[in-house]
This record gives C-alpha cells, sequence and structure tokens, in this order.
C-alpha cells in the first residue's frame, strides 16, 4: 500500500466532520472520500464499477455542499 493511501485514510478518519462542521468542511471530507473512492477504482478489482459509482456520488455530494453554502 503507498504511503499516499494510508495518509488519505488517516485524514478521512481524523478530519471527519462532526455534527455542526460547516459545510466547507463537510465538503472537502467527501472530496477526500472520493479521491479515496477513485484510488480503489482504478485498481481494477471485483467493486472498481461500485467504487467508481462510490466516487462519483461522493464528489456530487460535496458539489451540492458547496453550493448550498454558496446560496
Amino acid at each position: 500500500m503507498d504511503a499516499d493511501i494510508l495518509i488519505e485514510l488517516t485524514a478521512l478518519s481524523v478530519i471527519r466532520p462532526t455534527p455542526g462542521a460547516s459545510a466547507e468542511a463537510m465538503a472537502a471530507w467527501y472530496e477526500a472520500q472520493a479521491r479515496q473512492y477513485e484510488y480503489n477504482a482504478l485498481r481494477a478489482g471485483p467493486d472498481a464499477a461500485l467504487d467508481s459509482a462510490r466516487a462519483a456520488r461522493a464528489h456530487q455530494r460535496s458539489l451540492q455542499l458547496l453550493r448550498a453554502a454558496t446560496a
């Protein structure tokens, strides 16, 4: 496993937003989650299609949060 992957996994657990976190903080977390799913999908394992779909959903959720914060 690459060191970058370990950093991403650690960041996902450490920076996980708590209730009441800003939309920007939650969006950043969803983007980090999307990057992790994208990495998993690129490894072409048995769950690649599922990971790709999860990445797309996490990215969309991030965008929704950012749009709502600026509306």
